[in-house]
């Protein structure tokens, strides 16, 4: 069947109107619009009904914009739309207005381009999803044309003005393109813009050109409103929780003359109210002025661009506007907007994105030829980050190349650059776990619906009784204030607030608050390597110089004489001098140390010696010697050998390996070093620079668990000259390549490392290393660090793509080595060595009674990850579950690997270091960066302490907030059933609580309670036992239900025994009174219920093995003993005033002793409910129905780990066996030589 060409699409996507569409799909930012305009029946008619309604209609319209939209509006197409009703990736409601301003679009953004295009007959298209009344929901292809339509984002009203049609949403800025029928994201220049227009398109704007693109884009400047303190202070008053408060209040003063409970409730809102406004109006304050700027900035005007003095002119920050030209200071700034370099190099401090505050050099962005009928190289924020300055970060110094300043042109401004991103995620936060308030919206809900079965048992009830009509309807509303507590989804924050206070305490901090009650159901941790397991600093322990084909093992460097070996351990880095230090990357300066040489980055003005200005030059250390006829007098002689370095290409994660153009002093050629992994550098080779034992001796280094960078080298002749350097890319240097040689340098496992692995260890919490070293140097940490134990296996699992002839292949390799010892060079220098021994296993062994289905672990390289992925996606479930190493990972790979374990159901945390584990970071459920900073952009938590302690301090302070969060949340239902019971006897015999009554159980109980009851610190030790991690889990629900009908026993069973006591006189109503509180049935229900408010507050602020005991919280404990023995007294110890106040009842001492027996039996039998029964399985399969219904609530991973260790053929053992091989230096000898002392010819 021939295939539509891109014309037929069009012509379809115009036919179909559009109602509904989605923008940003797939990520976190994806909306989905609804088209709609106003109906003035509908606006009438609900009009009226707000005034009927005293305004509640509107109220309810604030709470649900949805509700309001589709009241008074009816749907349209997206073009003819006044308004658009928009649905947020979390599921929230918005309402948006279309504008329609005379604004002119830039030229870049006048057309629309998608960031995947298909292609529909070679032609580029747009994927649209759009949606019909009629016809549903398609997926259409539409033509997108390149060529530039000055016109189609445009309406043409009479007057002849360009009208653009947009609308704002959480501050970004979406237009209406005409000919797609659809709304884009305008942006930055992030998106379809070459390289090379950086360099040839953006070379200043006019002050005209400034203000234009200043409408579309705004002004560069992060504004956080600051809302008049009445308007804030109604504005949460009109939250849902208050405005019930409100109907309550109204009910018990104009109802039951409640004045004193209804004061007390009033001043406690409103104590609430001006504590939460208060919390608000400084965190705006202080997020205004932590972003809040004054600076000025000098921007390119246009003219002459080799002349810096007159095209430049000094404006003010705010006013710069995508594809401004800015000048970089010498001294450096703040960067106050992103920005691409296109000359000079910057050293920034990103510490604010990364949590790293090691500093890097950014250097320009490349502008390659566009080749022959090819797309030009497209600028992408993340590929290019190298070449970007984020706004936030810290420029700490700039340097010239050649004459022209140090230049950036601006991408992104205001709340579009990456400061911005990370004010928008504080100014529109996600909303607390989905799963957690929904659950609690059901339990309100059944609570409701509890409450209308109570609504209608009183009306029946009063009738029966000839009740008033006030009476009738006063009662059965105030059913609803009892039963539905609207402080219910409220009650799962309240431990999260103190975990976030103690928390702050140790170090770490917190971004995203609702993170906290989700870190204690984490069940996977991904580590990084380098800087996180292990030390920061790399020990160089040796180098290891090729001569005539062999390798030789160097401990000492500095003793290598002058050659290319040298020369690269002295430039190939990115080191620079800072207020007359030297600083950069630990490795680079633990290599360039070793050598004792110097490092200068001279002015331009400098006479260096070289014919060429230098940005960096390094040279040997100068020798000194006495001047004829002065003993003391010196003479500094001048260094034997300079090098300068022309060009740098950064160090990049994708592609594991930095380079460098350098000249020596004297020499007229230029030369290229390029350092990084071993086998990608060996790739880049010549074959015959190769030593033939290279894979074996790598693998030795990296089986020690040492970290092995390699050097190679090439000269570019002198054809090249400096100019043309400047302009060369890095797929032309590096390449050709000849090996120099190994650098070998060990890396030590943190203090604190092996403790905490084996913490999560016997907590049945999995670690997983995630890596980009290389996979031997991982396994052999991972066993240091105890994440595979000395006894278990490891398999390595590698890929072979697919040919034409086979398919693909899976191969299992047993790789397991046991006591490794490191490397460490002798004095004399000769490296000696423990050498591992491997021993021998067979497939017989394996499957065999040795080992059984949790004694392996899986590990694997970035490559072998992407081929799973890419051939045999149907494997990496088995795979993953058992897999431990993951090494060689790239940026990518690594935030892969972690939605692969939250696809089977992991709780994923994540703890990193660096820029590398930014996008790990971000997807984890729990992202923990080990940052000298308060918080990064990289993740919700950062750890000020440098070390994965705060892994450990994480989840526990998770657990217990998740703990006192749920146990906040039963107190609050079972608070409410308490009362209900309550209040349903009292109606039953026409009575109702008095004042006191209500301000005692609601105030001196439960406000006590709701407050210290979170205080408990956590555990100190993390158990293997899970907390639970949903409110509709059978334990809670067991938990609630049963102690709702408990207490409810209990009062019924009470009233009755009160009934039967011989000086029993029951209620004679009084039809004036509308509460008849002073009777002897009112009175006992309220020491009952008070002592069952104590009781379950009791029970359900649970200690160990989540929280510290109960009575470690001194203040919560303290409080319940008071109220308990308080309670007791006013039984006990009648007391007039109190009791005339009260309206209680003085009955006989013996049936205060009988309420007494009653609470304590009640108190054993919930404890006894809440400790041993709950839990069992008895309620899990059994009370649930679940075993009866044949569902299995185990989690994927759980599944498929009981599924492969039933499977006696996994997993399938590629090699037999392993030899035993017990190597000594003479076998190194035999193998070629691997090792010799020589340093001649280097």
């Amino acid at each position: 069947m021939e295939e539509k060409t891109a014309p037929d699409d069009e012509e379809r996507h115009q036919s179909i109107p559009k109602e509904r569409l989605i923008i940003n799909e797939g990520t976190d930012e994806q909306i989905e619009c609804f088209g709609y305009r106003r109906h003035i029946p509908r606006t009438v008619l609900f009009a009226i009904l707000g005034v009927v309604t005293l305004g509640f209609i509107f109220l309810v319209f604030r709470w649900k914009p949805n509700w309001e939209i589709r009241a008074m509006f009816e749907r349209c197409s997206m073009e003819a739309a006044d308004v658009l009703l928009v649905r947020d990736f979390h599921l929230r409601w918005h309402k948006t207005s279309v504008q329609n301003e005379p604004i002119e679009l830039p030229p870049e953004k006048r057309r629309r381009r998608d960031d995947k295009p298909c292609f529909i007959n070679g032609n580029p298209t747009v994927k649209v999803t759009v949606e019909n009344s009629d016809v549903g929901e398609s997926i259409e292809y539409v033509s997108n044309d390149i060529v530039p339509d000055r016109n189609r984002n445009y309406a043409q009203p009479s007057g002849g003005h360009e009208l653009l049609r947009f609308f704002n949403f959480q501050k970004v800025m979406y237009v209406w393109d005409r000919e797609l029928a659809l709304f884009y994201r305008i942006g930055g220049l992030e998106e379809n813009v070459p390289c090379s227009d950086f360099y040839h398109r953006f070379t200043g704007f006019n002050e005209i050109q400034q203000t234009n693109r200043r409408k579309v884009y705004g002004k560069n400047e992060i504004y956080i409103e600051l809302k008049s303190i009445p308007l804030v202070i109604v504005q949460e008053a009109l939250n849902p929780f208050y405005v019930f408060q409100v109907y309550s209040v109204c009910l018990w003063i104009f109802g039951y003359n409640y004045i004193i409970f209804s004061v007390a409730i009033v001043v406690m809102s409103l104590i609430s109210i001006m504590v939460t406004v208060y919390n608000t109006r400084k965190q705006a304050t202080t997020l205004r002025k932590m972003v809040k700027t004054d600076s000025r900035v000098r921007v390119l005007r246009g003219g002459n661009p080799h002349d810096d003095e007159n095209v430049f002119e000094l404006i003010p920050e705010a006013d710069l506007v995508p594809g401004d030209v800015i000048q970089i200071p010498q001294r450096g700034c703040q960067m106050g907007c992103d920005a691409v370099l296109i000359s000079g190099n910057c050293i920034v401090n990103e510490s604010l994105l990364t949590g790293e505050s090691v500093p890097i050099t950014k250097t320009p962005l490349p502008n390659p030829p566009a080749p022959v009928d090819s797309p030009p190289m497209m600028f992408n924020p993340e590929n290019h980050k190298r070449h970007t300055l984020f706004c936030g970060t810290q420029v700490i110094q700039s340097r010239r190349i050649g004459r022209r300043t140090v230049r950036a042109v601006v991408i992104r401004t205001g709340f579009a650059t990456t400061k911005g991103l990370l004010v928008r995620s504080i100014l529109f936060p996600k909303p607390m776990d989905f799963k957690l308030y929904r659950d609690a919206m059901r339990f309100i809900l059944v609570l409701a619906a509890v409450a209308f079965v109570g609504f209608v048992y009183v009306i029946t009830i009063k009738i029966l009784h000839h009740a008033l009509p006030k009476d009738i309807v006063l009662k059965a509303l105030d059913i609803f204030t009892i039963a539905v507590s609207p402080a219910l989804p409220a009650a799962l924050t309240i431990g999260m607030v103190f975990a976030q206070q103690r928390l702050k305490k140790a170090n770490i901090y917190c971004i995203s608050p609702q993170r906290i009650n989700v870190s204690g159901m984490l069940d996977l941790i991904c580590f990084d390597k380098t800087g996180t397991l292990t030390a920061d600093h790399l020990e160089l322990l040796a180098v290891s110089p090729i001569n005539r084909d062999q390798f030789m093992l160097i401990n000492d460097p500095s003793t290598i004489p002058f050659g290319p070996f040298t020369a690269g351990m002295a430039t190939c880095h990115s080191l620079t001098v800072i207020d007359g230090e030297i600083r950069g990357d630990p490795l680079d300066l633990q290599m360039f140390e070793s050598i004792k040489w110097n490092l200068k980055e001279p002015m331009e003005s400098d006479n260096t010696g070289f014919s060429n200005f230098m940005p960096t030059v390094v040279m040997d250390n100068s020798d000194t010697v006495c001047t004829p006829g002065q003993e003391k007098g010196k003479i500094l002689l001048p260094p034997l050998h300079q090098i300068g370095v022309i060009r740098q290409f950064t160090f990049s994660s994708n592609l594991k390996r930095m380079s460098v153009i350098t000249q020596t002093l004297g020499s007229n050629g230029l030369d290229v070093f390029v350092k990084g992994a071993p086998e990608v550098v060996a790739s880049l080779c010549l074959e015959n620079s190769i030593p033939d034992n290279f894979t074996e001796v790598l693998r030795e280094h990296t089986m020690n668990g040492l970290r092995v960078l390699a050097l190679a080298w090439k000269p570019l002749g002198q054809n090249v000259t400096y100019e043309q350097a400047q302009g060369l890319e890095r797929g032309d240097i590096e390449c050709d390549l000849q090996l120099l040689g190994l650098l070998i340098m060990q890396n030590t496992l943190k203090p604190e490392t092996t403790a905490v692995i084996g913490e999560l260890t016997n907590a049945d919490i999995r670690s997983v290393m995630v890596t980009g070293d290389n996979l031997l140097t991982a396994i052999h940490v991972a066993r240091q660090c105890g994440m595979v134990a000395q006894s278990e296996v490891v398999i390595e699992v590698s890929v072979t793509p697919p040919t034409r002839d086979n398919q693909t292949k899976v191969t299992y390799t047993i790789n397991q080595v046991m006591n490794a010892s490191s490397l460490h060079p002798s004095p004399s220098h000769e490296f000696s060595s423990k050498n591992p021994e491997e021993v021998a296993l067979t497939m017989e062994d394996f499957h065999g009674g040795s080992y059984n289905g949790s004694t392996y672990h899986f590990a694997m390289d970035g490559k072998t990850f992407q081929a799973l992925q890419e051939y045999v996606p149907h494997l990496i479930p088995k795979i993953a579950v058992k897999a431990t190493v993951f090494a060689r990972m790239s940026p990518d790979q690594k935030a892969q690997l972690v939605e692969v374990f939250q696809d089977l159901q992991y709780y994923v945390g994540m703890c990193g270091d660096g820029a590398n584990d930014c996008g790990a970071l971000k997807r984890a459920h729990a992202g923990i960066s080990l940052s000298e900073a308060e918080a990064s952009v990289a993740s919700p938590f950062t750890s000020g302490t440098q070390n994965i302690e705060c892994v450990s301090r994480l989840i526990k302070e998770g657990r217990a907030a998740l703990v006192a969060s749920f146990g906040v949340f039963k107190y609050m239902a079972l608070y409410s059933m308490i009362q209900f019971t309550s209040v349903i006897i009292m109606n039953t015999i026409d009575s109702f609580p008095s004042d006191f009554m209500f301000m005692y159980w609601d105030i001196a109980i439960t406000t006590l309670v709701a407050l210290l009851v979170a205080r408990n610190h956590a555990y100190p030790r993390i158990v293997s036992k899970k907390p639970l991690t949903s409110l509709m889990s059978p334990p809670l629900l067991f938990s609630v239900l049963a102690n709702t009908f408990l207490q409810f026993a209990v009062q019924v069973g009470g009233y009755f025994i009160l009934t039967a006591q011989p000086w029993f006189v029951p209620l004679v109503k009084d039809r004036e009174d509308i509460s008849n509180s002073y009777c002897f049935e009112a009175t006992s229900i309220f020491f009952v219920s008070s002592f069952q408010y104590i009781t379950v507050a009791f029970l359900f602020s649970k200690g160990p093995p989540f929280r510290k005991p109960i009575y470690t919280n001194v203040l919560f404990f303290a409080a319940l003993v008071v109220l308990t023995i308080f309670t007791t007294i006013m039984m006990f110890v009648p007391m007039d005033g109190l009791n005339k106040r009260a309206e209680l009842v003085v009955m006989e001492r013996y049936y205060y002793g009988i309420i007494i027996a009653l609470v304590v039996f009640h108190f054993f039998l919930a404890l006894i409910l809440e400790s041993v029964v709950a839990d069992t399985r008895f309620v899990k399969n059994y009370l649930t129905c679940r075993k009866c219904r044949g569902k299995n609530k185990q989690k994927k991973y759980d599944v498929i780990i009981d599924e492969i260790t039933n499977d006696a053929e996994w997993p399938p053992i590629t090699t037999q066996a392993i030899k035993a091989q017990r190597m000594n230096s003479s076998d190194n000898q035999n193998r070629g030589g691997a090792y010799k002392r020589n340093t001649t010819d280097l």
